[in-house]
C-alpha cells in the first residue's frame, strides 16, 4: 500500500466516522427529547441497526404512539434492508458459510 492510498483511506474514513457521529448524535438528542431515558437510547441503538427505523420508533413514541406502532413500523422500515441483502448476495458471490460468518461478527 502507498502513501497516496493510505492517505486516501484515512480521509474516507474520517469523512464517514464524522458522518455517523453526527448522524448518532442526532439521534440521541431526538431519542432523549422524544421521552426514552439514556439508557434506553444506549440499548436501541445497540440492538437496532437501521437508522431510519431507529428515527421512526422513536417519532411514533414521541408522538404519542403506541409501544406496537412504533415497533411495526420499524421492522417494516428494516425489511427493506433484507430485501437489498437478497438482491445484493448474488451480486457480492458470498458463500453461504462466508454470510453465516459475517452475521455473528
Amino acid at each position: 500500500m502507498t502513501g497516496t492510498d493510505r492517505r486516501g483511506i484515512i480521509r474516507d474514513s474520517l469523512g464517514v466516522g464524522i458522518a455517523t457521529g453526527l448522524y448518532g448524535a442526532s439521534f440521541g438528542a431526538i431519542s432523549v427529547a422524544s421521552g426514552l431515558s439514556v439508557a434506553q437510547t444506549c440499548a436501541l441503538s445497540l440492538l437496532m441497526f437501521t437508522g431510519a427505523s431507529q428515527f421512526a420508533l422513536v417519532g411514533v413514541l414521541g408522538a404519542g404512539g403506541s409501544s406496537v406502532s412504533a415497533a411495526a413500523t420499524a421492522m417494516l422500515l428494516g425489511t427493506r434492508n433484507t430485501l437489498y441483502g437478497l438482491r445484493l448476495a448474488p451480486l457480492l458471490g458470498w458463500t453461504r458459510g462466508r454470510r453465516l460468518g459475517r452475521l455473528t461478527c
